[in-house]
């Protein structure tokens, strides 16, 4: 019996299923897998091959005042979600620092945080849309596998979360990437403003280091839970510990791609005119920015 089920991969999703947390089973993109990864696969294809394709023949669209807006839009959003998300967890004394079970309550305040869950979720697929300004203006070189698999797995990531285990020990991370991306989008509303304002934005190399720390931040509060017992589950330890150590290991080596002490000169230069930010696509505080995540100057691809 048993090696018959371990042949039927159904039975293992229904398995699967059947861990899911019950408050939120119903809910529109939790039912199952399928809808979040396909929203992911769609926008991996289009932003990859479907949208490079379609615009080859295309003339760039102008939409500077689009994107000044959207960065302002995510800043707001950005700063809702730290203090609303964060005042009713590690903002007040209800959450633990150390380790913070997952309560599978259904009372209003509880479920307020929940809901307030699934909306972040909604914020991380809203991000997508940073990528597809790329296509419309044409900036395919700036779409780098670190920016698409940034923004493909912090949504798959949230979207596990919500589904098997709605806050407790996982609210941390959403809680610190809110207070980072309040500061990086305004980074980039402001460098969106225009070359003048180029001797503002000095700072932008310690974006990358402050996304580089909100991860060993992230490790270090992952692993507490193995160390401090609150009865939260261990897969998620190693979810929350793996995610963060793949884009430390991915941030650190474009950190030192992008700032290396033995760049020259002249070579440096030639990088400030072709500014990559910290996903790998250019930093355009010269030529119409659109801006997303870490900074950094990495060497022009040839």
């Amino acid at each position: 019996m048993l090696s018959q089920y371990l042949k039927q991969p159904v039975y293992w999703y229904d398995w699967m299923m059947s861990k899911g947390d019950p408050r939120t089973s119903d809910w529109p993109l939790l039912g199952s897998p399928f809808p979040i990864l396909s929203i992911i696969a769609s926008y991996v294809y289009f932003v990859k091959v479907l949208g490079p394709v379609w615009m080859k023949n295309k003339k760039p669209y102008s939409i500077g005042r689009v994107v000044i807006v959207y960065n302002i839009i995510q800043v707001i959003l950005s700063a809702f979600f730290f203090f609303y998300g964060g005042s009713m967890t590690y903002l007040s004394t209800k959450y633990n620092w150390l380790c913070q079970p997952i309560s599978y309550a259904t009372d209003p305040e509880t479920m307020t945080l929940v809901n307030l869950g699934w909306y972040y979720l909604l914020l991380k697929i809203f991000e997508f849309t940073d990528t597809i300004f790329f296509i419309l203006r044409k900036k395919f070189t700036h779409i780098s596998a670190l920016h698409v698999v940034h923004h493909s797995s912090v949504a798959w990531g949230i979207w596990i979360g919500m589904k098997f285990g709605a806050g407790g020990h996982n609210a941390f991370f959403p809680f610190i990437n809110c207070f980072v991306h309040m500061i990086m989008y305004a980074y980039y509303c402001l460098a969106a403003l225009g070359p003048h304002m180029k001797p503002y934005l000095w700072w932008k190399k310690y974006l990358t280091i402050m996304q580089m720390v909100q991860f060993v931040v992230a490790f270090i509060h992952g692993v507490l839970p193995l160390y401090f017992d609150c009865d939260f589950p261990p897969g998620f330890v190693y979810i929350i510990i793996g995610h963060a150590a793949l884009f430390l290991v991915m941030f650190f080596n474009f950190y030192k791609k992008a700032y290396r002490k033995d760049v020259s000169e002249k070579t440096r230069a030639e990088e400030e005119s072709n500014c990559y930010d910290g996903q790998g696509r250019v930093d355009e505080n010269l030529v119409n920015f659109n801006g997303f995540h870490e900074n950094g100057n990495v060497h022009k691809r040839r």
